[in-house]
């Protein structure tokens, strides 16, 4: 019999989809699993893929859309988007969620660091921490740092033989998407984790110089390793496209990555993964085509 209903908001991101996927690999019928999307296509696309699952069509800017997705709903992952008022759309969720009334425990995707609200990234997600912890409901924090497969989008540099990555001499320990999806499900579906701040990194630190190594090891030619001014990074982000918000959120985190103040590799994502976290080098050849 179906004890729990599990609601993901923001499931067609990169975060949302692996938690779906290890969700439904559990293939445990204890638990509904519901996914909140932003529009029927979305959800069309989701319900082919994992047949199994309920969809939700919601609008974080229109809280008065969330009332049905949160309908006999007991757990909830909310992961904001990379939108500039993530902090208020996680809100509207959180409200809809003590509305609902059924809620037990919320989850919440944030960002390793968010206590020291010390840079923009920081600031939004503990925003959205305290506002979650000040609503009575039992929660969770998730926070994760850089994804490896964030590096997808430093591809055509490295094609042409230079990784440009501005953190200087800096360390930090990128972490697998994949890896966040099964921790996240497994927090959902276990019991312990109430009121408790996990920081997941990945599981080992690294250089932008190994980085560049690890690229040249793959490709089976040099590739150099260029740490760019801010000015340069800042130029490159946003004639890829990047809001400027968001641009400049990057430029102060590869500034904490260059001053090492992220130079921390956490147990927490070992001990809630059950295994051993997926090194970046494994990623890398795992999807070499994407560099080659």
């Amino acid at each position: 019999m179906t004890t729990e209903t599990i609601l993901i908001i923001g499931a067609a991101g990169n975060n949302g989809l692996a938690t779906l996927k290890a969700l439904v690999n559990k293939n445990n019928s204890n638990f509904t699993i519901r996914a909140g999307v932003r529009s029927a296509n979305k959800a069309a696309q989701l319900e082919s893929q994992f047949p199994a699952i309920e969809t939700a069509v919601i609008n974080l800017d229109a809280p008065e859309t969330l009332t049905a997705a949160f309908e006999g709903v007991t757990k909830v992952f909310i992961i904001p988007g990379n939108v500039e008022n993530r902090a208020q759309h996680a809100k509207h969720a959180i409200d809809a969620a003590v509305a609902a009334g059924t809620v037990k425990q919320v989850v919440l995707y944030s960002v390793v660091g968010a206590e020291w609200e010390a840079i923009l990234f920081a600031k939004q997600f503990r925003e959205a921490e305290k506002y979650l912890e000040a609503s009575g409901l039992a929660w969770t924090h998730l926070r994760t740092i850089w994804f490896q497969e964030n590096f997808l989008g430093w591809a055509e540099g490295v094609k042409q033989g230079n990784f440009y990555f501005g953190i200087r001499d800096g360390q930090f320990a990128p972490l697998n998407v994949g890896d966040i999806g099964e921790i996240a499900a497994n927090i959902l579906t276990s019991e312990g984790h109430e009121n408790k701040a996990y920081n997941v990194t990945g599981p080992t630190l690294i250089t932008g110089q190994e980085i560049a190594n690890s690229f040249s090891k793959i490709t089976n030619k040099t590739v150099h390793y260029v740490s760019p001014s801010e000015e340069a990074t800042l130029e490159s982000l946003l004639s890829a496209g990047w809001p400027e918000w968001q641009a400049k959120g990057v430029l102060e985190l590869f500034e904490v990555f260059a001053s090492n103040q992220a130079a921390v590799v956490s147990p927490d994502g070992e001990a809630l993964l059950g295994r051993p976290l997926t090194a970046l080098d494994a990623y890398l050849e795992k999807n070499k085509a994407a560099f080659i």
